[in-house]
């Protein structure tokens, strides 16, 4: 999944500075709140690789979508559960 089609798909940049992580270096990755208690985030910038994002969540760690047609799919499954 490229970052722009995160951002297609509506999700929002977090952008963390090194002053609010004191780790020496700012970084950035989107997220998106499907329901509540349940949000997906990407990698963060730092772990990208020819622009090939995933998606994952604190919430379901057994999570990993790297591709929009998954994506797609999730988002179907997530339409049949009451949130």
């Amino acid at each position: 999944m490229t970052e722009q089609e995160l951002i297609d798909f509506g999700f929002e940049k977090v952008v963390i500075t090194d002053e609010q992580s004191q780790n020496g270096y700012d970084y950035y990755y989107y997220q998106k709140e499907l329901c509540t208690g349940l949000v997906l985030h990407s990698t963060d910038n730092l772990d990208v690789v020819d622009d090939k994002w995933a998606l994952k969540s604190f919430d379901v760690p057994a999570l990993n979508i790297t591709n929009t047609t998954h994506y797609k799919q999730f988002l179907e499954i997530m339409d049949n559960i009451t949130c």
